[in-house]
């Protein structure tokens, strides 16, 4: 995409780059942390409590903030063998469209997510591992990512609709 000039969309630009980066991070962790679950149990017979809950919420935090990032860059999956065939102005429309729908899914998606934060929060709802993690911080990265992801579908809309004018 192009440069942004709105102050604005330069910052949730900017975001959704560190989002990027921090569910690169979370994946190299996530892998890092079952590698040594796997040495400690297979090579020193040792047993593990705390690996895989860590892992499954590092890959949770991966996909969430990974896909503003990944809208950021249009590097989502897009089946288009059909679509480059259409005239660029209904690909256009329809590109919009899809935009839409896709960021109405993520804000409705926010909205439930943050709901489920919020009884997380005043219910002081743990996990049932005997890690016993407070599920605030596992479940705030759904809205998190998806409120990211909207306003980057919200950047991706005014520049199609901007260039379906060009």
């Amino acid at each position: 995409m192009p440069p942004v000039k709105n102050k604005a969309f330069r910052i949730i630009e900017g975001l959704s780059e560190i989002s990027g980066y921090l569910s690169g991070f979370a994946i190299l962790a996530a892998t890092l942390i079952i590698v040594e679950q796997v040495v400690l149990r297979y090579v020193f017979n040792a047993a593990t409590i705390w690996q895989v809950e860590i892992a499954v919420y590092l890959l949770i935090a991966a996909t969430f903030l990974g896909a503003p990032y990944g809208l950021k860059h249009n590097a989502h999956i897009n089946i288009d063998m059909v679509i480059y065939k259409l005239p660029s102005r209904f690909r256009y429309r329809l590109d919009i469209a899809t935009s839409l729908i896709a960021m109405l899914f993520c804000i409705v998606l926010s909205w439930r997510g943050c709901v489920m934060w919020w009884e997380a929060w005043e219910g002081k709802w743990l996990s049932s591992s005997l890690l016993s993690t407070p599920l605030i911080y596992p479940y705030a990265i759904i809205p998190l990512g998806m409120i990211l992801t909207s306003l980057q579908y919200v950047i991706k809309i005014r520049e199609l609709v901007k260039k379906s004018h060009a």
